[in-house]
């Protein structure tokens, strides 16, 4: 998205209809707008051009998107030199990904870290989220307006959190960000800089693993280690290999900081943009904005292994198909008005599909909706008049990536 398409996701709002001469619309180097895929477009399930060159099927209906996540006949394990989202490679070829399995590998990888994400152990680590959060607040009121939100509260929040729970160094946080940016990105120019930034990430992991195994302590990247340590070379049945350990810690601190930090920063543009300065932040509250400001326009693509009938049309065996998340949760068929920002929704019947479905639900939901309550409570009592400090359509845009959300935030209180 272009920054000055900005305006164009603000509440109430949806981007534009493919090409309505039935032509491929062209994503310009960013994904494509997934609130432009309706259900019921001419010819059944529309083809999309992502980033890469390459041609998917858009699956953009609620019902769909949910039955391609959870249904075993769309696989992630995409074979090679297939469709992909990004040009020369992207996070889909990492073979030791929990991303890129499926069951039974998927199932065991996924055993041994769940645990560690559960309502009961995620609630335990709400004291420290409250705390991050209220010392990032006294560094904006510190600093004094105005300031980016997102550099200064929106980011270092997730991202801190994420290196208390897996014990990895919060001095770090820069190239993190730096690292997981260039995965995520989708840049037709970014091929050997996402290849050059995945084997520095990997390096830097290896070398805290080794550390940490000579020097452990009690977070979760120990838990990790000691299931590495109980199998042989991941052959056992609880073990984790090697090259599987650092792709999941890889994968951890990537996805628990990212969408996280761009969805609080678009969640503050879509409430203070549009007047709403909540007196309380409850889970209602919470659901709408992960509905409304899905981070994540796209779920990952996944591979037709048989024909599978879906309601907006025929997916053939060997068709690569792209689950639109963020034109799901807004399918007027299960949404009421989607297009509209409604934290009193009712709460019954479908929900969102944010954090996906099926086997790669995401393991950080919990998580995430904790730090996005939190974050959204602690800015609406501290700062009570907060506003943007330029026009809502000048807010610049993250373009060329799988997550989207306001490039920086500029505010005022």
């Amino acid at each position: 998205m272009d920054p000055e398409r900005a305006a164009d996701h603000l509440p109430g709002t949806t981007g534009g209809l493919p090409d309505a001469n039935g032509g491929l619309p062209d994503a310009n180097g960013g994904l494509p707008d997934a609130t432009g895929y309706l259900p019921g477009a001419a010819g059944g399930l529309p083809q999309v051009r992502v980033p890469s060159g390459d041609v998917m099927r858009a699956v953009s209906a609620h019902a769909d998107v949910r039955q391609v996540l959870a249904d075993p006949r769309f696989s992630r394990e995409l074979r090679p030199g297939g469709p992909r989202l990004a040009r020369g490679g992207d996070v889909s070829d990492d073979p030791y990904s929990l991303l890129n399995m499926d069951p039974p590998r998927h199932t065991r990888l996924r055993r041994i870290v769940a645990g560690a994400f559960t309502p009961r152990r995620t609630a335990a680590w709400r004291p420290r989220v409250e705390a991050v959060a209220a010392e990032l607040a006294d560094g904006m009121d510190a600093q004094g307006p105005p300031c980016d939100l997102l550099a200064a509260f929106a980011f270092p929040l997730p991202v801190r959190v994420v290196c208390e729970v897996l014990g990895v160094p919060d001095a770090d946080r820069e190239r993190f960000r730096a690292w997981a940016d260039t995965a995520l990105s989708t840049g037709t120019d970014g091929a050997a800089r996402r290849s050059a930034s995945g084997a520095e990430f990997r390096r830097y992991v290896e070398e805290f693993v080794a550390a940490r195994r000579d020097a452990p302590g009690d977070a979760l990247i120990d838990v990790l280690i000691a299931a590495r340590d109980e199998g042989e070379d991941g052959d056992g049945d609880g073990g984790l290999s090697g090259p599987e350990l650092v792709s999941l810690v890889i994968n951890l601190i990537s996805a628990g900081h990212e969408t996280t930090a761009h969805l609080v920063a678009s969640a503050v543009l879509t409430l203070v943009a549009g007047g709403r300065r909540p007196a309380a932040v409850d889970a209602r509250l919470v659901e709408e904005v992960l509905r409304h400001d899905t981070p994540a326009a796209v779920a990952m693509p996944r591979l037709a292994t048989e024909d599978a009938e879906l309601s907006g049309g025929t997916v053939r065996a060997g068709e690569t198909v792209l689950p639109m998340l963020a034109a799901a949760n807004r399918d007027a068929a299960v949404f009421a008005d989607p297009g509209s920002f409604a934290p009193d929704r009712p709460t019954g019947g479908a929900s969102h599909l944010t954090f996906g479905h099926g086997p790669h639900f995401c393991l950080g939901a919990n998580l995430a909706r904790q730090e996005v309550e939190v974050a959204l409570g602690t800015l609406a009592a501290r700062f009570p008049k907060l506003e943007p400090a330029v026009p809502a359509d000048e807010v610049p845009w993250r373009t060329g990536g799988i997550v989207s959300g306001p490039a920086a935030l500029p505010v005022r209180w």
